[in-house]
Formats: C-alpha cells, sequence, structure tokens
C-alpha cells in the first residue's frame, strides 16, 4: 500500500519537523450498473518538513488540520475501451460525504467503458485537472494569495495505478501532493518593518516558473502555490503601490508536499524613467544608497547620433529625504533639412541644412539626481556656479548644492556619408563628435579646434549648417547635455557630430563613485538602490 501524499496547510508562523502518516484511500469494490462504476474513498493528511527552521503541517483550518470542504471535487482520468482517455469529475462532496472532523470523505464518480488493466490517475482538487487529464499547471502562474484559493483550487495532489481486470478503480490507492506551498511575510530592508499588508503585487521566480501574486493592500501572509526547485536561485520583486523592492536567493530547495513560512527581508530598487518632467523620490529608510544615472541617447542623421552616459555613486541618505530626479530625453532625429529637437533637460538642438541635404540630429538630455529642486537644465539653468574653461584643463567649477551626480547625453548624429557621428556622453573627458572624414577619425582640425569650444552647464549648444563644400551641408549635430556641455563651437564650417555631455559625481562623502561613457541608447533613466547600513 503506498503512502499517501497530501500537503495539509497551516496558519501558524513556525514550522515544526515532518512526519508522515500511512493514509490510504479504501475503495469498496465497484457496483457496475451497466458500465456505471461508484466508488466510495476514504483520506487523510499528513505534516510537512519546511525551508529555513522547523515546521508544522499545513491546515486548510485555524485548528491545523486540512479537511475536505463541501463542494470539492476529485477528477478521474482513465482510458475507454475506444482507446480514447477520458476525464471525469466525481459529484460535488455534501457535509454528509465528509467525516472524521473533515479528514476523511467519500466519493462518487461515473466511467463509462474503463478499458481493463489500463493507467487510471486522480488528480485532487478537479480544479487542477484539464479536459485531457493532463494537471492544470499553468494555474499556478497568477494567484491571489489567500489561503482559501489555494487550498480549495491550487493544492495539487496526483495518483497514478492500473485498472483491474475487470476495469475497475485500485482496491487503495495514495496521492502524492505535487506542489510546495511558501507562506510569505515581506519586510523592509531594515528587516525590521512588515511591509506584508501593503504589498499589492508580489512575484517569485525559479528561473523556469513565474508567479504572479495580485492582491489588493491587506493582512498577511501571502500564500504561494509553486513547482518544487531543487538547489535552485530564487527571485523576488514585490510592489506596495510607492516602492519596488527586489531580492534573489541562491541555492534554495523547495520540495514537495512542504509549507515554507519564509520572512524576506527585500531591498528597494526602483528605476526612474524618462517622463519630460520632474521626478520626486522619498527614501523609505535611513542608510546608504546606490544611485545611478544614464543619460540619452543623441538623435540620428545620416549618421547615428551617440549614446549616453552613466554614473553612479553610494551615498548615505536619511529617511524622508526627497530626492529630485531628472531623466534626460533621446534627442531627435533631423527631419529633412531641418535639425532634429535636443533632449529634455539640456539637448542641443541639430543645424539645419540647405536644400537637398539632411539636418543634423538633436543632442540628448543629461540624467542628474539631486536632494535638493535645482530644477531641470535649460539655457537659463545651469548645474553649476562659475566660469568654465576647456574642461579638458580645468574640472573644478562648484555644483550647486545639493547635486549628487550626473550622466551626459550623446551628440547627435551629424551629415555626410558614414562619417560624421555624434559622441557618447558621459565620462569626465569629453566625448567629441566626429568630423566628415574618410578614415573615420576625428580630423587634426577638429581637434585643433578645441580652442575655440566654449562650455556651459545649461545645455549643448545648436549645432550650426554646414557651409565648406557640396557634399557637407547638412547640419551638424546638436551636442549633448551634461555637467560640463559644449555651447557651441565658433567658426564651425564643417559637419561635425554634435559633442556627448560629460558625466560629474559628487566626491564628498562618496563612496563607489564612478562616470562611464557610451553606456545607453534611446532615453536616459535612473535607478536608487538599498545598499546597506555601512558604505563599501
Amino acid at each position: 500500500m503506498k503512502n499517501l501524499y497530501i500537503l495539509i496547510l497551516v496558519l501558524t508562523a513556525v514550522l515544526m519537523a515532518a512526519c508522515s502518516n500511512d493514509d490510504e484511500i479504501v475503495s469498496k469494490q465497484p457496483v457496475n450498473n451497466d458500465n456505471v462504476v461508484t466508488q466510495t474513498t476514504t483520506v487523510a493528511f499528513e505534516t510537512a518538513s519546511g525551508w529555513e527552521s522547523v515546521g508544522t503541517t499545513r491546515a486548510l483550518t485555524d485548528a491545523g488540520v486540512k479537511t475536505f470542504a463541501v463542494g470539492d471535487k476529485i477528477a478521474v482520468v482513465y482510458t475507454n475501451t475506444s482507446d480514447v482517455n477520458d476525464m471525469v469529475e466525481s459529484a460535488a462532496l455534501t457535509a454528509a460525504d465528509i467525516a472524521a472532523g473533515g479528514r476523511s470523505a467519500k466519493f462518487k464518480v461515473t466511467m463509462t467503458n474503463p478499458k481493463a488493466s489500463t493507467s487510471v490517475t486522480y488528480i485532487y482538487p478537479a480544479a487542477m485537472a484539464n479536459a485531457d487529464g493532463t494537471p492544470k499547471l499553468t494555474a499556478l502562474n497568477t494567484q491571489n494569495g489567500t489561503l482559501a484559493t489555494l487550498s480549495s483550487s491550487l493544492d495539487y495532489a496526483r495518483f497514478t495505478g492500473t485498472l483491474s481486470k475487470e476495469g475497475a478503480l485500485p482496491t487503495a490507492a495514495s496521492l502524492a501532493n505535487q506542489l510546495a506551498v511558501c507562506k510569505f511575510t515581506i519586510k523592509r530592508n531594515d528587516g525590521a518593518t512588515d511591509i506584508t499588508s501593503a504589498v499589492t503585487k508580489l512575484t517569485v521566480s525559479d528561473g523556469t516558473n513565474t508567479y504572479t501574486i495580485n492582491r489588493s493592500a491587506g493582512a498577511g501572509p501571502i500564500y504561494v502555490a509553486m513547482r518544487p526547485v531543487t538547489t535552485g536561485n530564487i527571485t523576488f520583486t514585490a510592489d506596495d503601490g510607492t516602492y519596488h523592492y527586489e531580492k534573489t536567493v541562491t541555492g534554495k530547495t523547495l520540495a514537495a508536499s512542504n509549507l515554507y513560512p519564509i520572512t524576506v527581508t527585500m531591498p528597494l530598487k526602483q528605476d526612474i524613467g524618462y517622463s519630460g518632467s520632474e521626478r520626486a523620490f522619498t527614501i523609505p529608510t535611513t542608510g546608504y544608497y546606490k544611485l545611478e544615472a544614464w543619460g540619452a541617447q543623441g538623435g540620428g542623421s545620416t549618421n547615428a547620433g551617440g549614446n549616453g552616459g552613466y554614473s553612479t555613486v553610494v551615498y548615505q541618505l536619511t529617511q524622508g529625504t526627497t530626492l529630485y530626479i531628472y531623466c534626460g530625453g533621446a534627442g531627435s532625429a533631423h527631419s529633412g533639412i531641418t535639425g532634429g529637437a535636443g533632449g529634455w533637460n539640456g539637448g542641443g538642438k541639430g543645424g539645419n541644412a540647405v536644400s537637398g541635404q539632411n539636418g543634423g540630429g538633436g543632442g540628448g538630455g543629461a540624467t542628474h539626481i539631486a536632494t535638493s529642486q535645482i530644477g531641470a537644465i535649460t539655457a537659463n539653468n545651469n548645474l553649476f556656479t562659475g566660469t568654465l574653461t576647456n574642461p579638458l584643463t580645468s574640472l573644478t567649477p562648484t555644483a550647486k548644492s545639493g547635486l549628487l551626480l550626473v550622466a551626459g547625453g550623446g551628440g547627435g548624429g551629424s551629415y555626410y556619408g558614414g562619417r560624421a557621428y555624434g559622441g557618447v556622453g558621459g565620462g569626465e573627458d569629453y566625448g567629441l563628435g566626429k568630423r566628415a572624414t574618410p578614415t573615420n577619425t576625428p580630423e587634426s582640425m577638429y581637434t585643433s579646434d578645441r580652442n575655440k569650444l566654449t562650455f556651459s552647464g545649461s545645455q549643448g549648444g545648436v549645432g550650426k549648417v554646414g557651409t565648406d563644400a557640396v557634399d557637407c551641408k547638412g547640419g551638424s549635430g546638436g551636442h549633448g547635455g551634461g555637467f560640463i556641455a559644449l555651447n557651441e563651437m565658433l567658426d564651425q564650417v564643417f559637419s561635425y557630430g554634435g559633442c556627448g555631455g560629460t558625466g560629474w559625481v559628487i566626491t564628498t562623502n562618496a563612496y563607489s563613485r564612478s562616470t562611464i561613457a557610451d553606456q545607453r541608447s534611446g532615453n536616459g533613466m535612473a535607478r536608487i538602490t538599498w545598499y546597506g547600513t555601512s558604505h563599501p
């Protein structure tokens, strides 16, 4: 006689060591009236072991016992004499069918022409059976996190046996539970603040399967039925309407027929995308945060615009502090002879062209993060005070109070066959765009023109219309936004690709600071991630 493994759900917070009860479905000899088979079964349930600690039984009731409920059904899958698989559901259980405090029940099924000595499968509950008799595991993909729904609709158990030589159901059977059940409590990254009641969406992924739990804010815990996992990595994400949290744990095993009460401490990981306006974010917990910013890409012309840069820093922030985030917009491509518009937050407009040629692409906007409301980069709003000289010889402007980091935008692409690309944004050096040259490298004249560059922390200047030769009368690329951004190139007569804006990161009380060029296409973005209670 096989062991019956039906996982018992429990509403307790602790997990006890597992034990098993030898329980069975005892079948009476079928009464076959014109190929109608009636069967009575008795079912009992077992305790289970856990993951993080010791545990207790799964239960449908507060008393700690998984019970059959009125309305439950069992699916029976068999092969008929036409060699076709058939699936039938038992009659819904009534109160009279349930005995022993809910731990046993009898059910009745009707099978038509069952074929002797062929396979038979029981699936409990019947809601987990597809019409062809396969398990409805797709039902696990979206859940509501309640124990009641999980127990009645998702708690999948299975038995596979063989019909007798007379086509009768087995005289005894054991159901083996196929799923692990997790009972989640979600805490904020400080490990003390329980945010379970605020979580409206939880996802759990084992790398192969992803389970999405959509729920209204309310008391926990959150129950999730999952396929078993053996020494795998599990990623959690949670949203509470204001904040987004992510965490990955490694080397975890979730065995079938077990309940796992799990407390997950979820670090904040908030992505903030381009909106064309200032965004505000309130720090939920005092500690160190990794701040990241990506500048926007420059727009294209005949040649592509440069990618935006990347800047990052680990910085201590206090609960309640407001961060102001300004994500740069990508520069627009040219429209015929008209240069593309510069991206929001500092991108310069592409230059216009003469008839029959292409205008330049607009420069990409910078992305910056500050603890004060310093505003977006415009012609009238710089990110620094003081006068800038050539950044290759002087990188000492004074940042506005509260500025933490800037990622430069990429320069706009320019006209002229395949060579006048926009310079990339980011980094502490200047991202020169490429002038039209046969060798596809910055020409010496471009380099010598550095003494004609004027710089601004507000935005890249408007690219100039090329005027030097018939093949170079397209518009120049707009210059990318950044902490130090090109305002204009004096006496610019060639079809230059726009220069990318530089990056910048605060140095005081800052850790793991970096700024890197050529890191992002499209619009800019920012990310705020909990680092910990101590710095690197």
